[in-house]
């Protein structure tokens, strides 16, 4: 009976913590530090740099307190904004022709010839890297215990 008695009183029902609460000043610099490392590893040719930052967001974020409702999103706005602005760089800003580049990709990779394609393809490839690196961070992460 005694857990009638707290039913709608501030506090009793345990949804959120003070670790639970990330603030957005953290979040935005750890996005665009993440950011960087990819979009610096896409221009040197490295590809594997989505899943290393998903390993290490996995590991040092869950460890920081950070749930995974806000360690997915920022994981994936790190990898859109990381691969992406450098795949669309040449095209918009130097005027190369890499729409023709994309095409080549997206029918070595079965999809119908079109650029949009070969960039969707190529960013779901390094979203694909960041969470299963992200879920094996996670996982060998220690926990701690629950109340």
């Amino acid at each position: 009976m005694a857990d009638l008695r707290r039913l709608g009183k501030r506090g009793s029902y345990r949804l959120g913590s003070s670790r639970d609460t990330v603030g957005p000043g953290s979040w935005l610099l750890t996005v665009l530090a993440g950011t960087l490392v990819i979009a610096g590893g896409a221009e040197l040719g490295l590809w594997f740099v989505p899943f290393v930052i998903g390993l290490a967001a996995g590991l040092l974020l869950a460890r920081a307190g950070w749930r995974l409702r806000h360690t997915l999103p920022a994981v994936l706005v790190m990898v859109l904004l990381g691969w992406g602005v450098p795949l669309y760089w040449p095209a918009v800003v130097q005027g190369q022709p890499v729409g023709a580049t994309a095409r080549v990709i997206a029918a070595l990779a079965g999809v119908p010839p079109h650029a949009v394609f070969g960039v969707l393809f190529t960013l779901l490839v390094g979203v694909l890297q960041a969470v299963v690196g992200l879920w094996l961070g996670r996982a060998l992460s220690p926990r701690t215990p629950s109340r």
